[in-house]
């Protein structure tokens, strides 16, 4: 499992290297170069008939597997994170919940990361790390002790999203947390929703149809 997990880990970093050198598959519905050009926070395009602003912020719901390193089993994750920018910079602030079933956790974690998005007409590529905090029940002889631990650590994630929309999809995160008592990490299924929507307008020169 932790092999299955590094590698899809890799696959994405892979991605992203590719996407940060501009390759493309589809060059006629690339986004402006937003590195090239000034920060205009109310800078647009048009997709079928409807705005959407190039500086967006939007949410991650996500649902999986994962492993704790002071557990001998798996457990299920469930995780919301939103993202929101400060120009052209991307934070983080998220959390998510792990125990052995829904609605049956034992490990709760806070995390704020800075992170590097790439966006275009059919992805939402976005990888960040930053500090958590965890708490929640250890495992004591074979049950959850009622003592709960409180600890700081570091978090990190990378999330390829398939878009359905421009501003909806559907993908994958892999995930991890770290701190001096246990390690969680894992891959989860997301849902991507974007508030980049501005309502209907027409095509302007240099805007993706």
């Amino acid at each position: 499992m932790l092999r299955i997990i590094f590698f899809i880990l890799a696959i994405q970093c892979l991605f992203v290297q590719a996407y940060a050198q501009g390759r493309d598959t589809v060059p006629a519905v690339k986004l402006p170069q937003k590195a090239a050009s000034p920060y205009n926070p109310k800078e647009e395009i048009v997709v079928k008939g409807k705005r959407f602003r190039v500086y967006n912020n939007w949410v991650n719901v996500g649902s999986g597997e994962g492993i704790n390193s002071a557990l001998p089993w798996t457990q299920y994750v469930l995780d919301v994170d939103l993202h929101f920018h400060f120009g052209k910079q991307y934070i983080q602030l998220g959390t998510f919940l792990s125990g052995d079933r829904f609605l049956a956790f034992n490990n709760y974690s806070a995390h704020l990361c800075y992170g590097k998005r790439w966006e275009n007409i059919s992805r939402n590529i976005f990888i960040c790390a930053g500090p958590s905090y965890s708490w929640g029940f250890p495992l004591v002889h074979g049950i959850y002790d009622v003592n709960v631990y409180h600890l700081t650590g570091v978090c990190a994630q990378a999330t390829y999203i398939f878009k359905q929309a421009y501003d909806l999809g559907i993908g994958l995160t892999a995930f991890g947390d770290v701190n001096s008592k246990q390690s969680v990490y894992g891959l989860r299924l997301e849902l991507y929703f974007s508030g980049a929507y501005r309502g209907e307008g027409r095509k302007k020169a240099g805007w993706m149809k």
